[in-house]
Parts: structure tokens; C-alpha cells; sequence
């Protein structure tokens, strides 16, 4: 698999053919997934900017073209870490949606984020509900015999959500695209993701942004590939690149018999 970083700013179609060259350079390296971060077509000055943008995934737009040719032509699963989905009759706001594009160019699954950022600390001023539509529902995929989990960015402070997707729905992969602010990812990136991998002993893949997006508005970038140890397996700390990794089913497997935490938790009402 590859998790893509790059640093979007507000101009679509450079976002888009950034994305497409980055995308490409995966495939030559056989990557099998191609995971782009939260936000990868578009980072305005301001919530409500996206809004121009945001396209009806029955429909589909240049967003979602471009993630279905690169996919149909590299013949590779694709995934949209994050990007504006019209919200039906509210024209005011967008999901925060992941999309998942298989080989043939289908829309195979898609996860609207659950968790909103809307944050006031020193250094970091967001209100992500300003002008986006919370989903409510846990989305996992399988991909070539692997049940992957889908998340976005601010849905990895809340364990519980990644717990039930292991426990309750199966996954062995979870996916965190990213747009991690600069300040905060400094403090907790690293730990967060680290620990998601351990207590649900599973793969985590999160693609980042990184970087100066505008003026009010930078990312951590380390877009991280770490395995069911918490052992991080690919970094790439800051730019536009790919890590790439390869995942193995009986590392997860063997992990989760060795020390079998999930059998003992206890799933709380």
C-alpha cells in the first residue's frame, strides 16, 4: 500500500494533478492501495470555501473523476482520504467524505466523518461543524482479503470508534487521512496513532498533509505506516511523497494470539 503526502492549498486543479502524479509514482512501486489524505483536493482560507467545490458522489465531478481514472488505469484501489460531498438539501454545509474507488473505477464505499474539529486552544482556531455535516456510522471495507476501517483525522482522539471497527466489524487495517494541524500534531500525533496500532493490534495507515497551506493554516505532515506492535514501519516526515508498505495478515494475526487483548475487552453500553 502507499499513503500519499502533499500540502493543498486552494487551487483544485493543481491539488488534483498533484494528487495524480503522486498517485502514479505509487503504482510504478506496485502499490496495491493508494491512500490520499483528508482534504487532498482542496485547503481554502476559510470552512465555507470547500462548499464550492463539493460534488454529488452519484454524479461525480473532477474530484471524483480523477480518482477513478487513476484507478482504472493503474488498475489499483483508490482512496479519497477526505473531500466535500453534498449534503441533500443543505446547501450551507458538506461532508467531510473518504471515498473508496475500486479497480473497475466503482465507488465501493464511502465514510463520512464522524467527529468534527471545532477546537479554540493556543495556536489552533477551527470549527469544522461551521459549514460541514457530521456522518454516523462506522464504514470498513475489504480490499484483496483485508477488512480495512475508515476514519478521518479528528476521529482518532476517540479509541472507541476504532475499537468497535476491530471488535465489533472486524478490521485488521486502520486508515487515519489526515490534515493534523502543526501545533497539535507536534504534541499528540505520533502517540495517538501509536496507540490505536497497539490497543486494537492492527495495521494504521495515515496519510498526511504537511506544510504552509495559506496564511492561517498549516499541517504536520509524517504520514506514518505502523504495525500491530506500534512499531512505525514508514515515515515521511515532511514534502510531497509516498510511504510505501507492505502489510502482512499474519503479522495481525500472529500479534493478536500472542498477547489477546481483544478477547478480553469488554465492549461498554
Amino acid at each position: 500500500m502507499a499513503a500519499v503526502q502533499l500540502r493543498s492549498t486552494a487551487d483544485l486543479a493543481t491539488n488534483l494533478a498533484t494528487c495524480r502524479e503522486l498517485g502514479e509514482r505509487a503504482a510504478d512501486d506496485s502499490a496495491r492501495l493508494i491512500v490520499l489524505p483528508e482534504c487532498f483536493p482542496f485547503v481554502g482560507n476559510g470552512e465555507r470555501e470547500k462548499l464550492a467545490i463539493a460534488e454529488d458522489l452519484d454524479h461525480g465531478g473532477p474530484i471524483l473523476g480523477m480518482l477513478r481514472d487513476l484507478a482504472t488505469r493503474r488498475g489499483t484501489w483508490v482512496i479519497g482520504g477526505g473531500m466535500p460531498e453534498v449534503v441533500p438539501g443543505d446547501p450551507d454545509r458538506a461532508y467531510n467524505t473518504a471515498v473508496v474507488i475500486a479497480p473497475d473505477g466503482s465507488l465501493a464505499a464511502r465514510y463520512r466523518k464522524i467527529h468534527l474539529f471545532d477546537v479554540d486552544i493556543p495556536g489552533t482556531t477551527l470549527k469544522e461543524s461551521a459549514a460541514t455535516c457530521a456522518g454516523d456510522r462506522r464504514v470498513t471495507v475489504e480490499i484483496d482479503g483485508a477488512k480495512i476501517g475508515l476514519s478521518i483525522c479528528y476521529d482518532v482522539r476517540f479509541p472507541e470508534l476504532y475499537r468497535a471497527l476491530v471488535k465489533q466489524d472486524g478490521a485488521e487495517v486502520l486508515l487515519v487521512p489526515a490534515a493534523f494541524t502543526a501545533h497539535t500534531g507536534a504534541a499528540h500525533w505520533h502517540l495517538l496513532l501509536r496507540a490505536r496500532a497497539v490497543e486494537d493490534q492492527a495495521y494504521v495507515v495515515a496519510a498526511a498533509q504537511w506544510g504552509q497551506h495559506n496564511a492561517k493554516r498549516a499541517s504536520y505532515g509524517h504520514s506514518l505506516v505502523i504495525d500491530p506492535w506500534g512499531t512505525v514501519i514508514g515515515e515521511q516526515p515532511e514534502g510531497d511523497g509516498v510511504v510505501i508498505a507492505t502489510l502482512d495478515g499474519a503479522t495481525v494475526e500472529k500479534r493478536r494470539t500472542q498477547m489477546p487483548c481483544l478477547s478480553h475487552a469488554v465492549l461498554w453500553k
